[in-house]
């Protein structure tokens, strides 16, 4: 999916240096299928470890109170 695309399905972002792994099952916990009303994508490893900048995970939402709660429980 384009990014210009993903903005407008998913307009609200979140992000988070917590591990996919752990984030991931409780996004689709709250909020149902990956790609309905949530998306993740990750950082770029190698321009992270280039110009030093922390690893973390974009979230996308369609609903501004789903990005709501993710920032309560993952920021």
């Amino acid at each position: 999916m384009r990014s210009e695309d993903l903005e407008v399905k998913f307009p609200f972002e979140g992000k988070t240096f917590r591990h996919h792994s752990e984030v991931s099952p409780w996004c689709e916990q709250q909020f149902g299928r990956f790609g309905e009303r949530w998306y993740r994508y990750g950082t770029d490893i190698a321009m992270g470890i280039a110009i030093g900048v922390p690893f973390y995970d974009h979230y996308r939402f369609a609903r501004s109170e789903d990005a709501v709660l993710f920032a309560l429980r993952w920021t």
